[in-house]
């Protein structure tokens, strides 16, 4: 196909950094018009404002909340005691800051900010795809043009958490890793699950000194001989204790983020049983898969192919991943769709399985094209609460 031979070594490096920015920007345009046509499909008011309004669904309604008024001291008046420290607080910010400049409406800036940093990710998937061309439109095309393609373009913290992940294990490939433990410290402001990728630094700094003919029992010694490998290590987790700092010092307790879980009903339990009664939860009409279903399926799918990566090699991805979804399942499966899609290791390993052959390359292209009309309708109707 073209976009192959536009990719091709001999064609020179001009054209494929070309091909590179114009894959990820096509579908940027091509979801915001599929999305924006199912967002007119089922409102009578026209318009980007009430269209990114429309988008912006559960989780999204707190983190408005907190980039236009922060974190109050106290448990929000008749919301039940829950209170919006149990949302992470850099994504937020940022949202702020650009409206502080820009003088639009806060879901505006976030959707614009959202497709931004979408875009980006596409660009720093491009070398931990390995230039694979059909692959890294696969990508492109799920992030920007998929069935989930709401998620990375409304404010949630998908499109930071994608981002700054990818960022970090581009760093790690490349060995840099104060910028992988710099990426991290962002990331774990982001989503709490984001200081688990400190594991896999400290696995990749493992492999680096293992290839390099170190053994096992002299690694902990090299690491405390090497100050930017401490450094690396201990900043990963500082954003996380920036935010307990912040909640210790404001509400009282460092830990509210995780206290307040129990308002939204997550209480921890058996992993096990919630994918079983979320399997078990048929639809009472049709046959459409419920949300429960939805979040067990993709919780399995998940967890399959976390083991995959593992498989490859990729220990440090795999764990992150593993992580990321065995935490949040602990205490129920809501929102576990969003999870496992918001997983760049996984999502960049689909998009390369499915790009093997040039019939599931264009079988893929066309399910992710063709689904995200009818995903975003669902999304916007409350179909897929919660997921």
């Amino acid at each position: 196909m073209a976009l192959e031979a536009v990719a091709r070594p001999n064609a020179g490096g001009r054209y494929i950094a070309v091909a590179v920015v114009a894959v990820p920007l096509l579908f940027a345009v091509s979801g915001l018009s599929i999305r924006y046509a199912a967002f007119a499909s089922v409102s009578a008011e026209p318009g980007f404002a009430a269209y990114a309004q429309a988008l912006c669904r559960w989780d999204c309604a707190w983190y408005v909340g907190i980039s236009e008024h922060g974190y109050e001291r106290f448990p929000i008046p008749g919301q039940s005691n829950v209170g919006r420290w149990g949302f992470f607080p850099l994504y937020p910010m940022l949202v702020a800051a650009i409206r502080s400049v820009f003088p639009f409406s806060t879901i505006l800036v976030a959707s614009i900010a959202s497709l931004a940093c979408s875009y980006a990710a596409c660009l720093v998937a491009w070398p931990l795809l390995e230039k694979n061309i059909r692959a890294y439109v696969l990508y492109c095309a799920f992030l920007l043009s998929g069935p989930f393609s709401f998620h990375f373009t409304t404010f949630l913290t998908e499109p930071l958490f994608v981002l700054l992940t990818s960022c970090v294990f581009l760093a790690l490939k490349r060995s840099s890793y104060l910028a992988a433990g710099l990426s991290s410290a962002l990331l774990s402001a982001t989503r709490l699950v984001g200081v688990l990728v400190v594991f896999a630094t400290v696995i990749q700094m493992f492999r680096d000194y293992r290839a390099k003919g170190g053994s096992m029992l002299s690694f902990p010694r090299w690491v405390l001989g090497r100050p930017d490998l401490l450094v690396a290590i201990l900043i990963s987790p500082a954003g996380l204790f920036a935010y307990i700092l912040f909640l210790y010092l404001t509400v009282g307790d460092g830990f509210a983020f995780l206290h307040v879980q129990r308002a939204f009903g997550r209480v921890a339990g058996n992993p096990l049983a919630f994918i079983w009664d979320g399997l078990s939860a048929v639809p009472t009409t049709g046959w459409l898969p419920t949300a429960p279903q939805w979040s067990a399926l993709a919780a399995l799918i998940g967890l399959a192919l976390s083991a995959v990566l593992a498989v490859r090699r990729q220990y440090g991805a795999a764990l992150f991943c593993a992580c990321c979804i065995i935490l949040p399942l602990i205490t129920n499966l809501a929102s576990m769709v969003r999870y496992v899609v918001g997983l760049a290791p996984l999502t960049m390993l689909l998009a390369t399985l499915l790009s093997a052959s040039k019939l599931t390359f264009l079988a893929a292209l066309g399910l992710f094209l063709g689904a995200c009309y009818f995903m975003t309708v669902a999304w916007i109707g409350g179909y897929l609460a919660l997921v």
